[in-house]
């Protein structure tokens, strides 16, 4: 009697170690999927955050700086959700609250025009910001927080705003090969703009202006290659004369 009392005993010892080991594995678990989480949504914060203060060098939209603090915004609430007594993330959300507020009664567009770039890491920079724009703003849509008319809207107008680094870096490209004297270099790249450019149906002030200096390269171009062929052919017109002249002029008589 006394030894099954013992071996029960030992069994239900055996029993609340096992139960007490589950328990301790189970709120690890929980644990790290919660720190997962909260790094998770800790870095989509960041990640926005880094792309608003790229405003300053790309034309962002009222509907598109709205989509990227609510996105932060939402983010913050499910931080909230999982880690309650995290003050710095209580005093955050009160900020993106309130920044989303000034957005929605007085954001205004710096520029509406996108300022070149001047060099081609700038421009590398500005186009990597452009990707990660539309990377976002599909993931929103997707999530449902923005709508599809504003998703297509923003979205060509990340794409114009594209294209428009690519054709101004074009330009600069193509004056540095009409200057290092390679103008059938210069011309392609100057024809491969206007062939983009003729396709667009939705082209925008800027792009109209762009394209008009394309154009206008374009002729210049035309105008000087016209202008060295001609002389060439002078030359060797004077050059192919003066042969003749000492041709036929007469002989000396010694």
């Amino acid at each position: 009697m006394i030894l099954t009392l013992v071996l029960i005993a030992i069994g239900a010892l055996l029993f609340l170690v096992i139960l007490y080991n589950v328990i301790q594995q189970y709120r690890q678990k929980q644990e790290t999927e919660k720190r997962a989480l909260l790094l998770k949504h800790k870095n989509i914060i960041n990640e926005t955050d880094e792309l608003l203060l790229s405003a300053g060098q790309l034309p962002f939209s009222k509907p598109l700086v709205l989509a990227l603090y609510q996105r932060m915004l939402s983010s913050l609430k499910i931080m909230q959700q999982h880690d309650p007594k995290n003050d710095q993330v209580q005093s955050r959300l009160a900020n993106i609250q309130q920044q989303l507020q000034q957005v929605k009664d007085n954001y205004q567009m710096e520029q509406s025009s996108l300022k070149p770039p001047e060099s081609d890491q700038q421009a590398i920079q500005m186009l990597q910001i452009v990707k990660r724009l539309r990377v976002v703003l599909r993931i929103e849509h997707n999530k449902g927080k923005v709508g599809t008319q504003t998703f297509v809207q923003e979205d060509r107008r990340l794409e114009l705003v594209q294209l428009k680094i690519n054709l101004s870096n074009l330009v600069k490209r193509a004056r540095m090969a009409h200057e290092n004297r390679d103008s059938n270099m210069a011309r392609q790249m100057l024809q491969k703009g206007l062939n983009v450019l003729e396709q667009l149906a939705d082209k925008d002030e800027q792009l109209k202006m762009i394209e008009e200096t394309l154009q206008q390269r374009l002729r210049d171009l035309t105008t000087t290659q016209h202008k060295i062929e001609q002389e060439q052919q002078e030359r060797k017109e004077q050059e192919e004369k003066s042969e003749l002249d000492i041709l036929f002029e007469p002989k000396r008589k010694w």
